[in-house]
């Protein structure tokens, strides 16, 4: 009983440190616009660190808004597989099913980027 708690808390320890606590949590989203990419229900794993719409305000955390669906789809999968070592988003990506994965992709590269080198 310890050790997974323990685990656990190793996991999400760094997680929190990601929150920012200036960010408000966004609510219940209104209806999207036809064409536009339905607000994933896992979000709320990636927005601690990754922002609601892709743009990190954590130093170290990539900006995921306006990347190419299926290189985000590729790094999940390459989490869940080993490939890429993260602990935090090694664990996160082995909770999400394939579903998930591509739902949180497409809303990722559905939001607007930024040019290179500027400040989001």
């Amino acid at each position: 009983m310890f050790r997974p708690t323990l685990i656990l808390g190793l996991v999400l320890a760094p997680l929190a440190a990601c929150a920012d606590g200036d960010t408000p949590v966004p609510t219940a989203a209104a209806a999207p616009a036809a064409g536009a990419v339905a607000r994933p229900a896992k979000l709320g794993l990636c927005m601690a660190c990754h922002g609601a719409d892709g743009t990190s305000r954590t130093p170290g955390t990539p900006h995921l808004g306006g990347q190419d669906r299926l290189y985000l789809e590729r790094a999940l999968g390459d989490y869940r597989s080993g490939k890429r070592q993260h602990v935090p988003m090694t664990s996160l990506a082995n909770s999400l099913q394939p579903a998930d994965i591509e739902a949180l992709a497409a809303w990722y590269a559905a939001q607007p980027g930024f040019a290179a080198g500027a400040a989001p």
